[in-house]
């Protein structure tokens, strides 16, 4: 049967404008319209997200401006070795604490990421992108299995609390090229959230061919931490100049896999030599506002307009109303002049 030519002429306007694979893209009929403002709202205990504080930082995270939040929730396995995550001890936050936050955050109109980790408890010199390094065959399967039940747990607390994105995996860098167990993992997860997939890579200065199964995903994950000047004191020009060959390779993957990217994790700490490897938590010396807040300027100016970006959010902001201010040096915005130009920004269209 031959198709009508009223449905034709009523296509052509938009598979012009959007273009035909990205007209067809199941991910872009399901992908918001808007970007995604975002910041990550990050808890390390078990009743990180219940309470008076939780809910005042929420309120101050939300006069940023910002429409999302990431929602971290972290499992902790022993060390890269080990095969087992825990999910249940005390620096995870509780089922109940992470309801009680996801119902709060949608009271204050934001939208939801959960985003689960895994970290390392006693193993300080290696970190999770290393786990799996030594595995055989035996022992990715009961790591595989561990992870699953994980994840799928976290899957099912957000479609229950009508969460509306969900992010499958952090950093796992020596874990992806398990292609067939991620997408059987990403299948399983459809099976139980009916809202968008991504997975947050951290590999596209270094290895950005390295994930294989973005075409299972509604978003490519980017954790983008990158020294876009190697001066202490770089003016916002400066580093906008170091977005550009970032954005260049953004772009490339985007176009390779017909889908938008969003940046899973960004951050940059106000401490002296905060724009060199901002990755790097542990960095020492004295306060650096101005970095921080140049460094904000320069992301936020350069993300804007990028058709094929999906969204940011940042890194990072706590359930503890009292961190943040003028004499922190830690990643949070919050009381610093940083939060003014996020508050800012996004305020206006990206």
């Amino acid at each position: 049967m031959r198709p009508k030519r009223t449905l034709i002429f009523f296509l052509i306007p938009f598979i012009y404008f959007f273009g035909w694979s990205s007209f067809i893209s199941r991910s872009q009929l399901r992908a918001p319209r808007t970007f995604e403002k975002g910041i990550s709202f990050t808890g390390y205990s078990r009743e990180a997200y219940f309470g008076w504080p939780a809910e005042q930082s929420l309120q101050n995270l939300r006069k940023t401006n910002a429409r999302w939040i990431s929602l971290l929730v972290t499992g902790y396995q022993d060390n890269i070795n080990s095969t087992y995550i825990d999910y249940k001890g005390i620096n995870t936050p509780s089922d109940d604490s992470l309801t009680h936050i996801i119902s709060y955050a949608h009271q204050l109109g934001l939208k939801v990421m959960l985003k689960p980790h895994v970290d390392l408890l006693n193993d300080p010199d290696h970190w999770r992108g290393q786990i799996g390094m030594n595995f055989d065959e035996a022992l990715w399967s009961q790591w595989f299995n561990s992870y699953r039940e994980f994840i799928l747990h976290s899957a099912l607390l957000a479609a229950s609390n009508g969460v509306e994105q969900f992010c499958l995996g952090c950093e796992l860098d020596k874990t992806v090229s398990r292609v067939e167990d991620w997408r059987q993992l990403i299948a399983a997860v459809r099976e139980v959230f009916p809202g968008l997939l991504v997975y947050a890579d951290d590999q596209l200065e270094s290895h950005p061919e390295a994930i294989t199964f973005w075409d299972a995903l509604d978003f490519i994950g980017q954790d983008l931490y990158p020294t876009l000047s190697s001066k202490l004191q770089p003016s916002v020009s400066e580093l906008c100049l170091g977005w550009n060959r970032l954005l260049l390779k953004i772009k490339a993957l985007s176009d390779k896999w017909g889908k938008p990217v969003l940046i899973t994790e960004i951050g940059f700490r106000s401490v002296q030599g905060g724009a060199q490897n901002p990755w790097d938590w542990q960095k020492t010396g004295p306060v650096d506002l101005v970095v921080q807040r140049k460094c904000y300027e320069a992301a936020l100016r350069m993300v804007a307009g990028r058709v094929y970006l999906a969204g940011m959010f940042w890194w990072q902001w706590l359930p503890d109303p009292d961190i943040g201010g003028p004499k922190d040096t830690g990643y949070t915005p919050h009381g610093k002049p940083a939060e003014k130009v996020l508050s800012l920004r996004y305020l206006l269209p990206l």
